[in-house]
């Protein structure tokens, strides 16, 4: 069973970036919109910790890396442990895709 659900440092710092950028580009009130998507969707893990799909630019890892895709613009990369999930990174995917699987796994 999932207890917790912990973000890595750099999905943290992303996640920030991606919602600031959103905030001065849209206003405020969308990224209020978009934070309230991601954590909606990312609290679901803790019943569905198989909700997303495996991410194919991470397959053959040591670790089995699931992704969920909000918007259509985002990753939310992520890991399910015996009793946690850990959030490794938040992914604009209008990003190099090298970038993410170097981002994550080093």
């Amino acid at each position: 069973m999932i207890k917790e659900i912990v973000w890595s440092n750099q999905a943290e710092i992303a996640y920030g970036h991606i919602i600031d950028r959103i905030a001065e580009r849209f206003g405020v009130a969308r990224a209020q919109k978009y934070t309230r998507e991601v954590d909606s969707e990312v609290r679901l893990l803790m019943r569905f910790p198989d909700h997303g799909s495996d991410e194919p630019l991470l397959k053959g890892s040591k670790v089995p890396f699931k992704r969920l895709i909000i918007g259509g613009l985002t990753k939310v990369i992520y890991h399910v442990g015996e009793d946690r999930i850990e959030i490794a990174d938040v992914w604009d995917t209008r990003m190099n895709p090298e970038e993410l699987v170097a981002r994550v796994l080093e």
